[in-house]
């Protein structure tokens, strides 16, 4: 005889007394229905209304304050002076002729006010939208004007974001300024950089008015007198339009200008952190006295030091005359336009 089929175990009976939660959830929603849009913005239209009355009535002054609570708390959709809207809604309320509002005219206004802040908000949205698109377009046009290891061409307004870019890549910005009156040299000029003038160190071993070693003994005294480690000057090797031998003359253990134009040298120098780098770095014997060796080793080179160098050569021929005097490895070639 065949066996019976077992019969499906029926399902536990929920306890007595305790139901559960979706369950109560589902009957608290329709016990109590979504109040009414419109009953509760009358309702907040009298709360508002309670607020700032007076003796049943509200007057401009308090009108006033409604409407600059609202701009504050909407985080200044009307300015940081909402008196023009004041003065163009109290005159729609009927406020303007009546110096006052009761009860009904301002809970028949505070909707519409309601509108026009709606309305403001949604402007000043797309607004925001259309900053951030902009924001993200020229941050976009800048990462793609400081790509490679070639010529990077900029406006004179981007100039010092190129100069920073090439210090984050380690290299000495080299500006190839071909532009009417040397517009980076008057920039390099208003801004206080400390200038070496590499064609007067030409000049004056030719006229062999000093030696090499008197010149860059003249130099580094001179930047030391200018502060440039202390304060954290921006130095610049202004080329011109001459071809300065950096890399076999004018570079020695007093003034190692190939040691200034490579960021690697001074980059781990930079800040009080990492000060006690400096006495076995180039510039330790730089220093012209113990004072100043003493001074670096305790604080570093200020964070804000840098190096850039300008030459007014032609683009296409810059690297020609430079590249057996000039470290240009080093370097990153940035050319300015007046746009």
């Amino acid at each position: 005889m065949a066996p019976k089929a077992k019969r499906a175990s029926s399902p536990s009976p929920a306890p007595k007394g305790k139901a559960k939660p979706k369950a109560k959830a589902d009957a608290k929603a329709k016990a109590e229905p979504a109040e009414d849009p419109k009953a509760l913005i009358e309702k907040e239209a009298q709360e508002m209304f309670e607020r700032y009355e007076t003796d049943g009535i509200i007057k401009l002054a308090r009108f006033a304050d409604c409407i600059r609570d609202m701009n504050i708390k909407k985080c200044q959709i009307f300015g940081d002076e909402p008196g023009p809207i004041i003065k163009e809604h109290w005159k729609d309320t009927g406020g303007f002729k009546n110096k006052e509002l009761k009860k009904e005219e301002f809970v028949a206004w505070w909707p519409t006010f309601l509108v026009v802040v709606e309305a403001r908000q949604a402007e000043m949205a797309v607004e925001q939208e259309k900053i951030d698109a902009e924001k993200a377009a020229k941050a976009a046009a800048k990462k793609s004007m400081f790509e490679g290891t070639g010529i990077w061409t900029c406006p004179m307004e981007s100039l010092q974001d190129a100069m920073n870019e090439a210090f984050n890549q380690g290299k000495t910005p080299l500006i190839i300024d071909s532009t009417e009156g040397a517009r980076s040299e008057v920039f390099f000029t208003y801004s206080g950089a400390y200038i070496i003038e590499c064609k007067k160190m030409i000049m004056d071993k030719a006229k062999k008015t000093a030696t090499v070693e008197e010149i860059l003994e003249e130099q580094r005294d001179q930047f030391f007198r200018g502060n440039c480690f202390k304060y954290g000057q921006t130095v610049l090797f202004r080329l011109g339009n001459s071809a300065c031998d950096i890399k076999g003359t004018f570079s020695n253990e007093v003034f190692p200008a190939m040691k200034l134009l490579d960021t690697s040298e001074w980059k781990k120098l930079l800040g009080i952190e990492q000060a006690d780098n400096f006495k076995g770095s180039p510039f330790f014997n730089m220093c012209p006295s113990d004072e100043h060796k003493t001074e670096h080793t305790c604080t570093g080179i200020n964070e804000k030091f840098r190096v850039v160098a300008v030459s007014h050569f032609a683009e296409e021929d810059y690297v020609e005359f430079l590249d057996a005097m000039f470290p240009l490895d080093l370097c990153q070639p940035i050319k300015p336009i007046v746009t």
